[in-house]
């Protein structure tokens, strides 16, 4: 796996851009929402901390079944 590089704003290029690769904008998305929830983690109300966390998950989901193999 090549190394990760965190960067807010090139992440944010990223995800603007029409032109990003698929891989690009997913990785950017997760980047930016890591940075989001670092800085702002402690002031969530209970309700948006239970959406970004379900969010998270589904997100975590969707890449999982995306790499299970069909059965049929």
């Amino acid at each position: 796996m090549p190394e990760i590089e965190l960067n807010r704003e090139k992440s944010m290029r990223i995800l603007n851009s029409a032109d990003s690769s698929p891989d690009a904008r997913v990785i950017a998305a997760f980047a930016v929402m890591f940075f989001e929830a670092t800085e702002h983690a402690d002031d969530l109300e209970p309700e948006t901390y239970a959406i970004a966390h379900k969010l998270l998950r589904m997100g975590a989901s969707e890449l999982d079944q995306a790499r299970e193999p069909t059965n049929g």
